[in-house]
């Protein structure tokens, strides 16, 4: 009796430990797409919406020449940018890190690119180091053939400006990027920011 009592006890046991072990399991399926040793920079999500490839062939190092333009419009020196890109959140998103300057001068960003499933637009927060306020939003998507990120803002509370950001010739061997500030009363932009990538 005793034997067969510790028998079922065992069992029982050996039972709740395997249950436990089952479902403390982590599964594949949680990161199969994110960065391993076939996919160093992680790839798109099959189930995600087909507008997660938007940015796909920008995904790798870059090797790029920025330039940008101070409030008069006048342009600086052109300076070496090295750009990143891959897929995060199993492949449901992609982050872009961006470093840049020169010996004297040194600065780096990064941008968080989120698909929204309902609009199918991206939704792209931009953060710098030391930041003092919330990181502001770009919203876009592609429109022939170019990736057109936009975020209306007002200057002097009253002056209506619209930030857009543009990516366009985009192939597998790079793509340009310009940053400009257009004004709808006058119809008129400034360019504020160029940057050349070439894919490494």
């Amino acid at each position: 009796m005793r034997k067969t009592i510790l028998i079922i006890l065992l069992i029982t046991i050996n039972s709740i430990i395997g249950c436990k072990e089952e479902n403390n399991h982590f599964s594949k399926k949680l990161d199969n797409n994110e960065s391993n040793k076939d996919y160093p920079f992680g790839k798109a999500n099959e189930k995600a919406p087909k507008e997660i490839k938007d940015f796909d062939l920008l995904i790798g190092d870059c090797t790029c020449k920025s330039l940008q333009y101070n409030a008069k419009g006048l342009p600086g020196d052109t300076i070496p940018l090295k750009w990143k890109w891959r897929y995060i959140l199993n492949g449901n998103g992609v982050q872009d890190d961006g470093w840049y300057g020169n010996d004297t001068i040194q600065s780096a960003f990064t941008s968080i690119r989120i698909l929204n499933p309902q609009t199918k637009k991206w939704q792209v927060p931009f953060f710098t180091p030391n930041m003092t306020s919330n990181p502001s939003i770009w919203n876009g998507g592609k429109e022939d053939g170019e990736i057109i990120l936009r975020r209306p803002y007002k200057v002097q509370d009253s002056i209506e400006v619209v930030s857009t950001l543009t990516f366009s010739s985009i192939s597998n061997q790079g793509f340009n990027w310009v940053g400009e500030s257009f004004f709808p009363a006058t119809n008129s932009s400034n360019v504020f920011w160029k940057i050349w990538c070439k894919k490494e």
